[in-house]
C-alpha cells in the first residue's frame, strides 16, 4: 500500500487531531427491564408488565432536520421475561386517519409506510444485528447487517408483532425469542436503534444519532441496552421436518409425473453465539423467480440467489466488498444450478456460523447429485474475519470444488477492511484490499485476482476510487467471473445539497467513469456518467437528468442481437435520459424513464416505465415495461420485458402472490404463483403455481405446468 494512503490512514484514525470525536460514552443507554408478568401480544400496551418497564429516551428527527424537534411523540418500552425481549411502541399521531399503511403481507417492503424499525446487536460489537419492522397493520419485515454495510432482508426469524390505532395514533408490540438471536454471553450490553416514521410527512425520528450522515443499520452510531441478563435458549434446536407433493407436465420434454418428497433442516446452538445448520433433500420450490433481464452487453448478466438455504448468514460470506460484482470467490447460485440454469439436486447441506470472540466465521458444504455426466460433487466455502480496531477486519477465504465439470478446482483469499466513522468528527472513511488466486488442475496462464477501493461515502460528499485487477485464468469455480485478463480503474463523486425553508429536500449531482483494459494495457472500454440533477422534493417525487458516454473496443465480432453481429472495430456512443418519479407512499406511484442516444454503430430509443397501485393494505398491483428500440446499419431490432405483480394479503400471516413475466426475445411468458400460509412464525403451508407458455406465433401454447404443495413445520426445544 503506497505510504501517502497508511499516513492518511492513521492520520484520520485519531480524528485529525479534532477535539473531542464523538464518544462511544455520548451515545444514549438504554436499561431493559425485567418481568415475570405475562404479556399478551396483541398490540394493545394494557399489560400490567408494561407499566413499570423502563422508557426509552426521545426520539429526534433525521430527515427532513437533522436532530429537530419530531413532529409527533413517541414512547418505547423494553422488557424481558428471561426468554423474549418484548418492545412496545406508543407512535402519537394528532392525525390518525392520515396514517400510511398500505402492506400487510409478510416480508413485503414497508417504505411506503408509517413504521417502526428496530436493529439489535446481541455481540456489543457495534458492527453485526438484526433488523426487526414493523407497521400498523403488523406487517413483520425482518434482516440481518454485516460489519455496517448491507442489510439482507432475506433472513427470516421466528418473532411476533401485533399493531392497533386508536384515537391517539397507534401502538405496537414486538417479541423476539432468545432463542431466535445468537448472541455473546460476555457482552456487557447489546447494540440498539430505533426509528419511527411518519410517512405523509416523509419524516423520519430515530433514538441514537439522529444524523442524515448516519445510516440506520450502522450500529457504530447505535445506543446501548443493559440489563439483558439471565437470559435462556433452551437447548438451542430447532428441528423442521417437511415435505412437498409436486406434479410436473412438461410437454416440450413429453413428461408428466407426479412425486413427493421430505425434506429436513435442522438448526442447533452450539454455543450462543455459534449456530449449525444441516438440511437434507432440500426443496426451493417456493424461491422467488429471477426477474427478466435484457443484455445488450458483451458479459453475463448478474442474477441473485432467492433460496432460503444459502441466504441464511450469506453475509458472513461476503467478501472483499465484491457484492454483485466481477470477481466474486464465492457465488451460492454456483451450487444445484447447472451451466444452462437447471436446477440440480442437493442431497444434503451442512452450515456452521457465528462468532467467538472477535471472529466472525462461516463454513458451508453442500453434497450436489450427478447431471449430465458430472458426477456428484461436494462443494465447499470456509470464510473468517477477524474484528481489528472498532470497524475495520481482516478477512480469508477458501473454496473447494467445481459443479460444472468432473475435474478440481481450489481459491484462497485474503482482504480486509480499514472504517471509521470518525473521519474529520462524524464522517465516514473506508479503504478496502483483497486478493484472491485460484488452482485449476490442466489450466494455463496467471490465475491472479486483486484489488481496492477507497471510499468516502457520506450525506453531503459520495466518492470512491476502485482498481480492479484479474488474470486471464483467474477461474472461481464456486465464484462469478464475466471478464476476465482486465485491469478496471472506476471512480465517481456524488455531492448532496439540502437546500432549506424549501419544498425541495435534496439535489443530487453526480460524476463517475470506468476504464478498463486488458493487462497489456489496451484499450477495451471507457465509460462516463453524468447527473446534472437528481431533485426529490419532500413527500418524496423527483426528477433526474442523466447522460453517458461509451467507447467500446470490439477484438472480435459481437453478436447484439440473434442474427446481427457487430464487426470488430473502436466504437464511441453515448445517451441521455430523463427520470421522473412519485412517492411511493402515494396510493398510486409512477416512475418513467425516457432515453436515446447512439449506440455502437447506430442508434437506440430506451423507454422504461413502473405503475405501483397500493389501493388497500390487501392489495398491492404493479406493472413494468421496458422496450428497447435499436436501428444498426447491421440490423434493426427491438427488445421488449414485461412484469405484472399482483400481491394479495388477506392477513398480516396468509398472502397471495402472483408474477407474469413476458419478453420478446425469447417469446415466452411465465406465470409464478405462491399462496403463503403461516400458522405460526416458522411452521408454514404454501401452494406454488408455475405455468410457462410459448408466444412466438401469437397465441399462447402451453410449455410447461409445475404445483406444489408444501408444508414445513418448527419445533424448538
Amino acid at each position: 500500500m503506497p505510504r501517502g494512503i497508511i499516513r492518511l490512514l492513521l492520520v484520520l484514525a485519531v480524528g485529525l487531531g479534532a477535539a473531542p470525536i464523538r464518544a462511544q460514552d455520548s451515545l444514549p443507554r438504554a436499561e431493559v427491564g425485567r418481568t415475570t408478568l405475562t404479556i399478551e401480544v396483541d398490540g394493545v400496551l394494557d399489560d400490567d408488565a408494561w407499566a413499570d418497564a423502563p422508557l426509552l429516551g426521545p426520539l429526534r428527527q433525521k430527515e427532513p432536520i437533522e436532530n429537530g424537534e419530531p413532529s409527533e411523540r413517541t414512547e418505547v418500552r423494553l422488557v424481558h421475561d428471561g426468554e423474549t425481549l418484548y418492545i412496545g411502541v406508543r407512535a402519537y399521531d394528532r392525525e390518525p386517519e392520515k396514517l400510511v399503511a398500505k402492506q400487510m403481507r409478510r416480508d413485503g417492503s414497508l417504505q411506503s409506510d408509517d413504521r417502526v424499525s428496530v436493529m439489535i446487536g446481541p455481540f456489543g460489537d457495534r458492527r453485526n444485528g438484526f433488523f426487526f419492522s414493523t407497521n400498523p397493520n403488523a406487517a413483520r419485515l425482518d434482516g440481518i447487517s454485516e460489519d455496517n454495510q448491507v442489510l439482507r432482508n432475506e433472513w427470516d426469524g421466528i418473532w411476533f408483532a401485533a399493531s392497533a390505532i386508536d384515537a391517539e395514533g397507534w401502538t405496537t408490540e414486538i417479541a423476539i425469542p432468545f432463542k431466535t438471536l445468537p448472541f455473546d454471553p460476555r457482552a456487557s450490553h447489546w447494540d440498539f436503534q430505533l426509528l419511527r416514521s411518519v410517512r405523509r410527512r416523509n419524516e423520519l425520528l430515530q433514538w441514537a444519532s439522529p444524523l442524515q450522515n448516519a445510516n440506520f443499520i450502522d450500529l457504530s452510531r447505535a445506543g446501548r441496552l443493559t440489563g439483558i441478563t439471565g437470559i435462556d435458549q433452551g437447548l438451542g434446536l430447532d428441528v423442521v421436518p417437511g415435505a412437498k407433493v409436486n406434479y410436473a407436465d412438461r410437454k416440450i420434454r413429453g413428461t408428466r409425473g407426479a412425486e413427493v418428497e421430505p425434506s429436513l433442516d435442522v438448526f442447533k446452538r452450539l454455543s450462543p453465539s455459534v449456530t449449525a445448520a444441516l438440511t437434507l433433500n432440500p426443496d426451493f420450490t417456493d424461491a422467488p423467480v429471477d426477474a427478466r433481464q435484457v443484455n445488450l452487453s458483451r458479459f453475463a448478466l448478474f442474477f441473485p440467489e432467492t433460496r432460503d438455504f444459502f441466504l441464511q448468514d450469506a453475509g458472513i460470506f461476503d467478501f472483499g466488498d465484491l457484492r454483485e460484482r466481477n470477481g466474486m470467490p464465492f457465488f451460492s447460485r454456483r451450487v444445484g444450478l447447472g451451466e444452462r440454469g437447471q436446477v440440480v439436486d442437493i442431497h444434503a447441506g451442512a452450515k456452521v456460523t457465528g462468532r467467538v470472540g472477535p471472529v466472525n466465521f462461516g463454513v458451508l458444504s453442500a453434497q450436489q447429485e450427478a447431471y449430465d455426466g458430472i458426477r456428484s460433487k461436494n462443494l465447499s466455502v470456509a470464510r473468517a474475519k477477524w474484528n481489528v480496531l472498532e470497524e475495520s477486519y481482516v478477512g480469508f477465504i477458501a473454496t473447494h470444488g467445481d459443479p460444472l465439470s468432473n475435474g478440481s478446482n481450489t481459491l484462497g483469499g485474503a482482504d480486509f477492511l480499514y472504517r471509521t466513522t470518525r473521519a474529520l468528527g462524524d464522517q465516514t472513511f473506508e479503504v478496502f484490499g483483497w486478493g484472491q488466486k485460484s488452482h485449476t488442475p490442466g489450466l494455463s496462464g496467471e490465475s491472479h485476482a486483486y484489488g481496492g477501493r477507497i471510499a468516502w461515502p457520506n450525506d453531503r460528499w459520495n466518492g470512491r476510487v476502485v482498481y480492479t485487477e484479474i488474470a486471464d485464468a483467474f477461474d472461481p469455480a464456486l465464484g462469478f467471473v464475466n471478464r476476465s485478463d482486465i485491469r478496471q480503474y472506476e471512480g465517481d463523486l456524488r455531492r448532496r445539497f439540502r437546500p432549506s425553508d424549501s419544498f425541495i429536500r435534496t439535489v443530487d449531482v453526480f460524476l463517475g467513469g470506468r476504464v478498463v483494459t486488458d493487462r497489456g494495457n489496451h484499450l477495451e472500454s471507457i465509460q462516463v456518467d453524468g447527473t446534472a440533477f437528481t431533485i426529490t422534493n419532500q413527500d418524496g417525487d423527483f426528477v433526474s437528468l442523466r447522460g453517458q458516454g461509451r467507447t467500446e473496443v470490439l477484438s472480435a465480432p459481437f453478436r447484439v442481437y440473434p442474427g446481427i453481429v457487430l464487426p470488430a472495430d473502436r466504437y464511441g456512443f453515448g445517451t441521455g435520459l430523463i427520470e421522473v418519479g412519485t412517492a411511493n407512499s402515494r396510493p398510486v406511484a409512477v416512475t418513467a424513464s425516457w432515453s436515446m442516444g447512439t449506440f455502437f454503430s447506430g442508434t437506440i430509443r430506451t423507454v422504461a416505465t413502473t405503475v405501483e397501485l397500493r389501493p388497500s393494505r390487501m392489495l398491492f398491483a404493479s406493472i413494468q415495461f421496458e422496450q428497447n428500440q435499436v436501428d444498426l446499419p447491421e440490423g434493426a431490432f427491438t427488445t421488449r420485458i414485461a412484469r405484472v405483480d399482483v400481491n394479495f394479503a388477506f392477513t398480516p400471516d396468509l398472502s397471495w402472490d402472483n408474477r407474469i413475466q413476458w419478453d420478446d426475445l425469447t417469446d415466452s411468458l411465465g406465470w409464478n404463483s405462491r399462496l403463503r400460509w403461516i400458522v405460526v412464525p416458522g411452521s408454514e403451508l404454501s401452494l406454488v403455481f408455475n405455468q410457462g407458455m410459448d408466444t412466438s406465433d401469437g397465441n399462447f401454447q402451453r410449455l410447461s405446468t409445475d404445483v406444489t404443495a408444501k408444508v414445513a413445520w418448527t419445533f424448538r426445544f
